[in-house]
């Protein structure tokens, strides 16, 4: 059966899952990921690695980053690249 203990026990529980649920939904800004904030078909050279930004809140641009560009997915070379890669 259920006491006054086990059910203090349950309220802990859920209000620790709420609380986890939203920090969570706002981990990226606390670990700081990369926004690109202005996204660019500029070619670049030489990629050494390549990060998708995928929109999200607070940052709405979907884009590749190679630090320190971003480059707009929709970009005619970038799909080439790509395309020759896979």
């Amino acid at each position: 059966m259920w006491t006054a203990l086990s059910v203090s026990r349950w309220i802990f529980l859920l209000s620790l899952s709420v609380v986890m649920f939203f920090s969570a939904s706002q981990a990226d800004s606390v670990v700081g990921l990369s926004c690109c904030r202005n996204v660019s078909t500029r070619k670049i050279a030489r990629i050494k690695w390549c990060y998708e930004q995928k929109p999200r809140e607070g940052c709405n641009h979907h884009a590749f980053l190679d630090k320190p560009w971003c480059v707009n997915p929709n970009s005619k070379w970038l799909k080439d690249k790509i395309q020759k890669v896979t």
